[in-house]
């Protein structure tokens, strides 16, 4: 049970993913930054995070300018399972408060059929933790991936490497502001959301098999259309979840960059709109220019 909550967490790490706009169905994951008088060019990758570095196997023009790089940049800095699971726990916890009293008898009876159903694992032992926790578990579950032991998510796998050869790793903002952002919801908001999650399931399956598919073949736009039209979310809450984090990447992403390459990893859906990064580094006066990846 330890190891397998563990592994919940890492993947909790980078669940928020895809934002708004009008991105061309070609222009691909990987861009080189350049101008304003960079002494070298630094690399934007748009990741997914349940996508295993076997995907990159796929992609040599990334690993390359992956290498070429100084300092790689994470949405996080990615600790080991147990110092993840300390940091984020305080956040994931209910005060003077259970599930099954957060919700009806009948609510949680749904919930925990489904929970069983889905993880094989019952609700009783994820009692002591808010709504929103457990619908990440089950959307960890619910969403398609390829990571494994022997197959680690990219954005881990670029940290780790990225130390293994001596390279800077930073992250634009901490892991406690994640976990803040998912799991400092009003508790009747993430009841809400939970049981979503829970009844339109099917919905939700397909809708991630599409995005998955989509990101594989570096559709940008298609990705972008996905979340134009999503309605399970506010427009106060993407503003949160978005636009604002990418406003405050962008004020750190110049001084990063002079000072040497970088190669930053974050969302894929971060990249795109006209909130994301790629139109507000143009805005900042950067060239952005897509590179093939293949």
């Amino acid at each position: 049970m330890k190891k397998y909550f563990l592994w919940v967490l890492a993947l909790i790490i980078g669940s928020q993913s895809f934002a708004q706009g009008t991105t061309s169905r070609k222009a691909g994951l990987l861009w080189e930054i350049s101008g304003k008088g960079l002494a070298s060019p630094s690399y934007l990758f748009g990741t997914y995070h349940l996508a295993g570095k076997s995907f990159l196997d796929t992609l040599p023009n990334i690993l390359a300018c992956f290498n070429r790089s100084k300092t790689i940049v994470g949405e996080v800095v990615m600790d080991d399972e147990m110092e993840m699971a300390r940091k984020m726990m305080p956040y994931m916890l209910l005060q003077n408060n259970t599930l099954d009293k957060l919700l009806t008898k009948a609510e949680f009876a749904e919930v925990d059929s489904f929970f069983v159903k889905t993880t094989g694992i019952q609700l009783s032992n994820f009692n002591g933790l808010k709504p929103a926790a457990v619908q990440v578990t089950l959307i960890s579950f619910l969403a398609p991936k390829d990571i494994s032991a022997d197959n680690p998510a990219m954005d881990m796998f670029f940290q780790k490497e990225g130390k293994q050869g001596g390279k800077q790793v930073q992250g634009l903002e901490t892991m406690e502001f994640q976990a803040g952002l998912l799991f400092n919801v009003p508790l009747d908001r993430q009841k809400e959301m939970l049981l979503q999650t829970v009844r339109e399931s099917g919905r939700l399956v397909n809708e991630s098999k599409e995005l998955f598919r989509d990101y594989t073949v570096q559709n940008l736009g298609a990705v972008e259309k996905a979340f134009l039209e999503n309605e399970d979310y506010t427009p106060e809450e993407l503003d949160a979840m978005l636009t604002r984090r990418n406003r405050n990447w962008v004020d750190q992403i110049p001084g990063m960059m002079k000072q040497g390459p970088v190669f930053f990893a974050v969302g894929a859906g971060h990249l795109v709109g006209p909130k994301g990064l790629l139109a507000l580094l143009k805005e900042a006066g950067y060239t952005l220019t897509p590179l093939a990846a293949r």
